[in-house]
């Protein structure tokens, strides 16, 4: 009888207290939805800045949204003196979710990645200095064999406000960063091993670092820039699921607004939003898009690896013509100091059908960097040469010139760094 009463008491003691904090949860929840409605409806008074519309997806099939990380007059290649003056996208990402599977995976675009303008190779990041939004989206659905349904926008303005907002964000800092470039009044200034709580200036800084001062501790290129910025874009994801910090999604919400443009509604931006936070972690990855440098006229690009990346996204890409491997000539030079060493890549190289090599010596040795040359490689070729190559050479340089040669289609210059 003492029990039933102790847990009568409970039961009690259970209903007072927890429905007044339900209310509480519910309140909150309405409150924190009808304040997103409203400023979120601000979103849609810059959506005529965005010159491409919106392609509402079949139920349950996959949905691309791409973002775009702008400014005006940025400069993040290191070089101080160059600065640009029309909206570049300095962050190129792509959300590929997959509503059936509940699957998220966030891809980095390399802003190096080769487009044509004029039938000239220029960089994808100038692509919205071009025709905007409706550029740059359409270069990406060229690149990745996509269709992208939404567009958005964000300058480093509503960056720094969208951090503020959630009271910054903790890093681990795991390279010393000390760099300046006075033309755009950028300092950054972190010590390697430290723990940093930024606010939206110092979170800029880290987000744009590339190198330093000293030309000491740069980033392995593009490729690690975008690391970089998503060990960042982690940790701020891990920060926007936390209880503490979804209290604060009215001024979160208030802060994006006034800086996004866009071509997503009210509601699906509500709708997205909601889904991406509900999602298992394990759910959630992150990767950057497949592809491999290369350098053509002295500038470096991102050629993409369009095989891969349709295995990446889960999309069909047309079958390109298979290329006749033993009519791909190939000279080999040994840069090193090992002797033979180019006639056992040669004997490799075979076994994988390309059998018209030759090898010979590099005019200089040692050489330290291995590089291939290709010359008058369709640009959508090359990443397929280089993958029916295998891992036999990995090379750390890679060049494309445009003109053909007459005597071979590959030139290998084999250095000490080979396959290290």
């Amino acid at each position: 009888m003492e029990n039933n009463k102790k847990d009568f008491n409970v039961k009690k003691i259970l209903k007072r207290v927890g429905i007044p904090i339900l209310a509480i949860f519910i309140c909150l929840a309405v409150g924190i939805t009808c304040f997103s409605v409203f400023y979120l409806s601000g979103t849609n008074s810059k959506s005529n800045l965005v010159n491409v519309k919106a392609v509402v997806p079949e139920k349950n099939q996959p949905v691309n949204i791409l973002l775009a990380g702008v400014d005006v007059g940025s400069n993040d290649t290191g070089d101080s003196s160059k600065v640009s003056n029309s909206n570049q996208a300095n962050s190129i990402v792509l959300f590929h979710y997959e509503p059936e599977n509940k699957k998220l995976n966030i891809v980095s675009i390399p802003r190096d990645s080769l487009i044509k303008v004029d039938k000239k190779a220029a960089k994808l990041n100038y692509a919205t200095s071009v025709d905007g939004a409706k550029f740059l989206q359409s270069s990406v659905e060229n690149l990745m064999n996509i269709k992208v349904n939404y567009y958005v926008q964000l300058d480093y303005t509503s960056f720094r406000n969208i951090i503020n907002s959630i009271g910054g964000i903790t890093m681990n800092v795991n390279k010393k960063m000390d760099y300046d470039d006075n033309v755009q009044n950028l300092h950054i200034h972190f010590d390697n091993g430290s723990t940093q709580n930024l606010d939206g200036q110092k979170a800029e800084e880290y987000y744009r670092w590339v190198k330093n001062n000293n030309d000491t501790a740069i980033l392995s290129g593009e490729i690690g820039r975008i690391k970089n910025e998503q060990t960042f874009l982690e940790t701020t994801m891990n920060k926007f699921s936390r209880f503490s910090t979804i209290i604060k999604y009215p001024a979160i919400i208030s802060s994006v607004s006034k800086n996004i443009e866009s071509n997503m509604s009210t509601y699906d931006v509500l709708k997205y939003a909601r889904a991406f936070s509900h999602l298992d972690k394990s759910k959630v990855t992150m990767s950057v898009a497949n592809g491999l440098t290369v350098g053509i006229d002295s500038n470096k690009y991102y050629l993409m690896d369009d095989a891969a990346n349709s295995k990446l996204l889960g999309s069909s890409v047309k079958a390109k013509a298979d290329v006749k491997k033993a009519d791909v000539k190939i000279e080999i030079l040994n840069g090193t100091t090992k002797n033979g060493f180019a006639k056992g890549f040669k004997t490799q190289l075979n076994s994988k059908g390309f059998t018209n090599i030759t090898t010979g010596n590099a005019p200089q040795k040692p050489v330290a960097v291995t590089k291939l040359t290709f010359y008058g490689t369709d640009e959508n070729n090359l990443t397929k040469i280089n993958d029916d190559m295998g891992n036999v050479i990995k090379a750390s340089d890679y060049e494309l010139v445009e003109e053909k040669s007459n005597k071979y289609d590959i030139i290998v210059v084999l250095g000490d760094d080979i396959n290290k």
